[in-house]
């Protein structure tokens, strides 16, 4: 079940696409972008959860095609890499912009 986006939600995600995307004449520069704006607001390295999993979310880039947005994940002693919106932050605010890219 999707949870219901609130009007004031709404607008914080507007905003957050908007700078995410601005100048951006194509796909794989938005893709970029949106790195770019994750990278800078969400500090790394940070505790998240995967699945069901506690892990430390090391670094954002994109993927070796620049077709998406991933985390460089620490599991353990392996390091994975995750789609970024499969990825649950613990800082709220942080979790805006995750949820913006996934808007």
């Amino acid at each position: 079940m999707k949870s219901t986006i609130t009007a004031r939600q709404k607008r914080i995600f507007e905003k957050i696409i908007e700078d995410a995307t601005t100048d951006c004449y194509d796909e794989y520069e938005q893709i970029s972008g949106w790195a770019a704006l994750l990278e800078d607001n969400i500090p790394t390295p940070c505790n998240c959860i995967i699945g069901k999993e506690r892990v430390v979310l090391e670094k954002i880039g994109t993927d070796d095609k620049g077709m998406a947005v991933i985390g460089s994940i620490k599991l353990n002693k392996a390091k994975v890499r995750a789609l970024i919106q499969d990825i649950i932050l613990e800082n709220k605010t942080a979790t805006n912009h995750i949820n913006a890219y996934n808007s």
